[in-house]
């Protein structure tokens, strides 16, 4: 049988099979012809015709039937990181933290709230913990402790900051031991606060800080800082005695109960027409509590001329002015 002849029977014997589908291209055909010249005679004799014609069936279907799974290139494989070793022993991934579970409990027949699971837990207000503004933490502690601890933060990106050391007094609520303290967490996003006890992992708390100004302290500075523009008559005594002032509060920094540091934008105009005067520009006001009420004690702004932006640095820390950028952006 010559050769044409035998792959024309084969194509019929194609399009009444499995593979009637399969159009037998010219080029599946040279395929089939290269494949045939390549073995030898005994070979074919030995096989047999329907053999070879079963072989050259699974060999074309084999040049075009689909794959079943597309094969990916090593390198566009994707391997994710192992979670690295954070302080206190426990593998775990920064981007899944969160603030720790609240919790309400009675003891005594009274209420409590606290954040956290034994051995540490934590009363505070969890919605009122601000970047750089003091908040209070009440500790409550169970198992075996020494008598002074140490806080140490973590921030979800690597920061690390020591709070201090705070002795342990005795029973509260249904601790065996207990702290107060008050901390201040420079910025925001997810803090771990770490509890050491003679420099070893006792047990943690998460705590979310959040950006920007607490309610509270806004309502105590905003008030004394108006009032204090309102009646300076030293360094602002000639926009007159009637001003018209707005305050833009940019940050506050409050390291203790008795002292803030406030940076805000300040426009002042005076309403007497015949001056015409008036002030645009970032200041930063000390206030400070006397024993008696809060005060504002004294301001800072930028020098004019080719001192201003050097007095800009010095003035305030680089968290404000990266805010005095962005307002200078969308003027």
């Amino acid at each position: 049988m010559d050769e044409d002849k035998w792959l024309k029977q084969l194509k019929d014997r194609a399009d009444q099979g499995v593979l009637r589908d399969i159009s037998f291209t010219p080029e599946l055909e040279q395929k089939v012809r290269n494949r045939l010249r390549k073995r030898s005679r005994p070979v074919w004799v030995r096989v047999g015709s329907a053999g070879v014609a079963a072989c050259l069936m699974v060999f074309a279907t084999w040049q075009v039937w689909p794959q079943s799974e597309e094969q990916v290139p090593s390198e566009s494989i994707i391997s994710q990181p192992p979670p690295s070793l954070l302080p206190g022993g426990a593998l775990e991934t920064p981007v899944l933290w969160k603030p720790s579970p609240v919790v309400k409990s009675t003891y005594d027949n009274k209420p409590f709230t606290y954040m956290g699971d034994k051995p540490v837990r934590l009363i505070t207000d969890e919605t009122s913990i601000y970047e750089g503004q003091q908040q209070k933490f009440f500790w409550l502690l169970d198992g075996d402790v020494a008598s002074k601890v140490e806080i140490v933060a973590h921030s979800s990106d690597g920061q690390q900051v020591e709070l201090g050391t705070y002795e342990v007094m005795g029973s509260q609520y249904d601790a065996k031991a207990h702290f107060p303290s008050g901390l201040v967490i420079p910025d925001p996003g997810i803090w771990k606060l770490q509890i050491l006890s003679e420099g070893k992992h006792f047990g943690q708390v998460f705590v979310e800080v959040k950006a920007g100004i607490s309610p509270s302290n806004r309502s105590l500075v905003e008030p004394l800082i108006r009032q204090w523009l309102e009646a300076e008559g030293k360094k602002l005594n000639w926009l007159g005695a009637d001003r018209e002032i707005s305050i833009d509060l940019l940050h506050v920094e409050a390291p203790n109960a008795e002292q803030r540091r406030v940076y805000a934008w300040i426009r002042i105009l005076s309403k007497n027409k015949e001056l015409s005067s008036g002030i645009s520009a970032p200041m930063a006001f000390d206030i400070q509590y006397d024993g008696n009420s809060y005060r504002v004690k004294g301001f800072e702004m930028p020098e004019d001329g080719n001192r201003y932006q050097s007095s800009l640095e010095k003035i305030f820390p680089a968290k404000v002015l990266e805010k005095l950028k962005q307002r200078d952006n969308k003027d």
